[in-house]
């Protein structure tokens, strides 16, 4: 698979934008994505709020997101306190990062950038974030492989990646159901992979220490659902059939 397929594709679906109905530049735009977004991705919330409650260890190190959209969680990583470089392959979601940092005053590096090819130097970043990215990309292993060129010796990567023993993807193999909400079966990303917990300490055995664990159960699509989970019953479900590998490596 052509990586352009994979850039063609986000050019024209701006991820996270099928949680509101504002126009882009509207005044709540960023707002009510922030609001949908961090509501049904719990896990998330809580691992800023872990950042913001350790200074000591996260305050002015510099992390590398790769794969920032149009910049949702990048916003959120540097109220956290990182010095933070963002990159995307696409075009359009770079554009509307750098607005939304211009009109907020945001010290965040937002550039183009290839997850299989990063233009930085060896050992350059302490941490590095990756959240649902990684399983889009068709040379996976490389960009794993890029993750742990740019990180420093005992540096550490957040990375997510699609679970295949998972509700969603149970739920999308039996009835041919999209994993989100896109009109039809073919209107999504032409590369996606899932893996197994076994599968994900493959792909990251160069690293010293990896950690996976399955949190988020359902997905945009099963909103109505999670709307009415008690938070407590969504992580004991996301912990056992969860979409999402919540994944920790340690260079």
């Amino acid at each position: 698979m052509d990586i352009k397929k994979v850039k063609d594709f986000w050019e024209q679906h701006l991820c996270n934008e099928f949680y509101t109905t504002k126009q882009r530049g509207d005044k709540d735009y960023f707002a009510d994505i922030e609001k949908k977004r961090y509501f049904y991705h719990y896990h998330l919330r809580e691992l800023f709020e872990y950042f913001k409650r350790n200074p000591e260890k996260f305050k002015d190190k510099s992390m590398l997101e790769i794969g920032c959209g149009m910049g949702m969680d990048s916003v959120q990583l540097y109220n956290c306190g990182f010095k933070l470089t963002s990159i995307d392959i696409t075009e359009i979601a770079i554009k509307i990062a750098k607005q939304r940092a211009k009109k907020e005053n945001l010290k965040i590096n937002f550039m183009l950038g290839n997850a299989e090819e990063l233009e930085f130097k060896n050992e350059q970043f302490d941490f590095v974030w990756s959240n649902g990215v990684l399983h889009h990309t068709p040379r996976i292993k490389q960009a794993v492989d890029e993750v742990y060129r740019v990180l420093k010796k005992g540096g550490t990567a957040y990375i997510m990646l699609y679970a295949k023993y998972s509700l969603v993807n149970f739920v999308h193999k039996l009835f041919n159901i999209p994993y989100e909400m896109p009109k039809d079966m073919k209107d999504h990303c032409p590369v996606v992979y899932t893996f197994s917990k076994k599968e994900i300490r493959g792909l990251f055995s160069r690293f010293n220490v990896v950690r996976a664990s399955k949190e988020y159960p359902f997905t945009y699509g099963f909103r109505h659902i999670s709307m009415v989970c008690p938070l407590f019953l969504k992580k004991w479900i996301g912990k056992v059939i969860g979409w999402h590998y919540m994944i920790k490596v340690i260079k």
